[in-house]
């Protein structure tokens, strides 16, 4: 493998993980962003600490991760999460890493806690009932932000849009709230590549768990594997809070499935296997 394909599988730790507002913002972008942050017409916040605090978030976006270190040379796409999975705390590592990206966005929303709320009715009613939070802020007079249109999705636009009028109208509670969503979404919820990249590590963790544990016992039956199947479930089951046995399935079946295949003892079907998984579940919560 050449330098440039093993520096692209490193790299897939943190900058398909990581937000991609900031790891594929264009330079050209970045550089009005620095030039709105240093301007003099916005006085509403500390410019400077602000600027400071996007270096910081840029600094962060094209760190590689802290794990990269305990990669072999020849890692690819494929072996990744192998790899991860035999890693001490490296699931935490990259939650972590992950943290430290949301606690920067939130220190520099904070600063906008301090302005003074906006005391006209009509102002607020055309700010947020603008059909965007763009729109809502070229109407506000503040233009210079429209280049980063295309980089927010219409989802995020619409969390930050309203915890921005929250704030604007001084309910501060309110804002701050929603902004928790708004990180929770972009950084965690919706962040597929993270997502999918933690749910792998899940998968041969699970795996060399189940190995381990079954070569001790000479155990390769068909009944030893069924309950493989099942306890790698409920141990997915058991590590995040789920609304009901069902939004879990939904949630955790593709993993589950994925670890049935690998381990050569898949499912008769999806519908099959999705309605014992879910049968699984149901008998845990009693």
């Amino acid at each position: 493998m050449d330098d440039t394909s093993s520096s692209s599988n490193h790299n897939k730790i943190t900058d398909e993980s990581l937000n991609k507002m900031f790891s594929e913002m264009p330079a050209e972008q970045k550089e009005q962003l620095l030039a709105i942050l240093t301007s003099k017409e916005n006085s509403t916040v500390d410019n400077q600490d602000l600027l400071e605090k996007f270096v910081t978030l840029e600094s962060l976006s094209s760190t590689p991760s802290a794990l990269k270190e305990s990669l072999p040379d020849d890692i690819t796409e494929e072996t990744l999460a192998k790899t991860l999975a035999q890693i001490d705390n490296s699931q935490q590592t990259l939650a972590d890493e992950q943290s430290q990206l949301i606690n920067v966005f939130t220190e520099m929303f904070e600063q906008f806690s301090n302005a003074e709320p906006c005391d006209d009715i009509n102002e607020l009613r055309v700010f947020g009932n603008s059909p965007s939070l763009f729109e809502a802020l070229e109407g506000a007079g503040v233009s210079g932000l429209s280049v980063f249109k295309n980089t927010v999705s219409q989802e995020t636009d619409e969390l930050l849009h309203a915890a921005m009028t929250c704030q604007i109208a001084g309910l501060t509670k309110n804002s701050q709230y929603l902004f928790k969503l708004f990180l929770q979404q972009q950084f965690i919820d919706k962040n597929e590549s993270y997502q999918s990249l933690q749910s792998d590590i899940n998968i041969e963790k699970g795996i060399i768990e189940k190995a381990q544990s079954h070569s001790i016992k000479g155990q390769n039956t068909r009944h030893s594997k069924n309950r493989q199947r099942k306890e790698f479930a409920l141990s997915l089951y058991a590590k995040k809070s789920f609304k009901n046995p069902k939004q879990a399935t939904e949630r955790l079946f593709p993993s589950i499935n994925d670890f049935a295949n690998k381990m050569h003892h898949p499912f008769t079907s999806d519908y099959q296997g999705f309605q014992t998984v879910y049968r699984w579940f149901l008998s845990a919560n009693k």
